[in-house]
């Protein structure tokens, strides 16, 4: 009702996708990059470090090619768990200028902080063991007595990870309710005569999977503005995945003007966001965030409710996409 007074053409769409990928893609990743670990360092610690590092690469490899097809295909053909979802989209003119928020919720038996922190000490570990594997093949042979040491750091680093198992009982105020209410407000200050498109996604937290089946539709050369969480304190951020894109450069100008402390960073290791999908497809998109390391440790948990939350940024989060669609044009 809001989009459709502010005159957008709106229309529900609905599409089947498997929850798999977001349910279990995260552990099971994990999984396999601490089996990789290990297998470096057993087969170093038997005194054959190349070995180890060359059979922990094709491991990798392996590892690396399987995500990145599970994250961008499997959400829809994946045959277990299959599950239907509703995007809800609006328009108004031809849009060439996309404003996205996810609607859905989910909780976890971990909270988002501790398992970012999990993703990067497990690649920092990987990082280690290679690096061990190397040196003692060149002849550093004390490296033998660390990799034990490096065994157990890399398993107490993936526990949270592998007992990150996704559940619906976070009531979601900041992610993303907070996204949500700020497109709608961002959609009613532009003016009326510009043409923009809004999107308020389903299945974010299931492997992206709405926004996945929705991109493939969208026309090349739009530009996708994400709204994902935006808590009253923290640091304002302008994330992107891939090159640095110019929308991003945009951005933090229009962020500056207004007098905005906004910085521009790459998502973090270990969180997804729908710009990431656009990005795949090689759009410019990315994603408008505010918070803090109390915001991470709050999210995916019951404490991310109302009580938490007075809405107080989003009016800002809202006043920056409507000038920067309206700078898009």
């Amino acid at each position: 009702m809001q989009l459709e007074n502010a005159g957008f053409t709106c229309r529900e769409t609905t599409f089947e996708y498997s929850q798999w990928p977001g349910k279990w893609g995260p552990p099971v990743a994990a999984g396999a990059q601490l089996v990789t670990i290990l297998v470096v360092a057993r087969m170093a610690r038997n005194g054959d470090p190349m070995t180890g590092f060359a059979f922990g690469t094709i491991l990798l490899i392996a590892l690396a090619l399987v995500s990145r097809n599970a994250r961008r295909t499997w959400t829809s053909v994946f045959p277990f768990l299959r599950t239907a979802g509703v995007n809800l989209e609006g328009s108004r003119g031809t849009p060439t200028v996309w404003l996205v928020a996810h609607n859905d919720t989910k909780s976890q038996t971990v909270p988002m902080l501790y398992r970012i922190a999990s993703v990067v000490l497990l690649n920092l570990l990987t990082g280690a063991a290679f690096g061990m594997a190397l040196a003692q093949a060149a002849g550093a042979t004390t490296v033998r007595s660390y990799w034990l040491l490096l065994s157990l750091l890399a398993g107490l680093a993936a526990l949270p990870s592998l007992m990150c198992i996704v559940r619906n009982d976070s009531p979601g105020a900041v992610d993303n309710a907070s996204g949500v209410a700020a497109v709608l407000l961002a959609a009613e200050q532009l003016a009326p005569h510009q043409s923009v498109g809004v999107l308020i996604s389903s299945a974010e937290e299931l492997g992206l999977a709405g926004a996945r089946e929705w991109a493939k539709g969208l026309a090349a050369g739009a530009r996708v503005i994400n709204c994902d969480t935006v808590d009253d304190p923290g640091t304002w951020l302008c994330m992107y995945t891939g090159a640095r894109p110019g929308l991003a450069s945009l951005t933090e100008t229009i962020a500056r003007r207004s007098g905005l402390n906004l910085r521009v960073r790459r998502l973090l290791p270990g969180i997804l966001a729908d710009s990431v999908v656009f990005s795949d497809r090689g759009l410019e998109s990315v994603t408008i965030s505010r918070g803090s390391l109390a915001t991470l440790a709050r999210i995916h948990t019951r404490r991310d409710n109302s009580a938490a939350l007075t809405g107080s940024s989003i009016g800002t989060a809202a006043a920056l996409m409507a000038a920067l669609t309206t700078e898009l044009g």
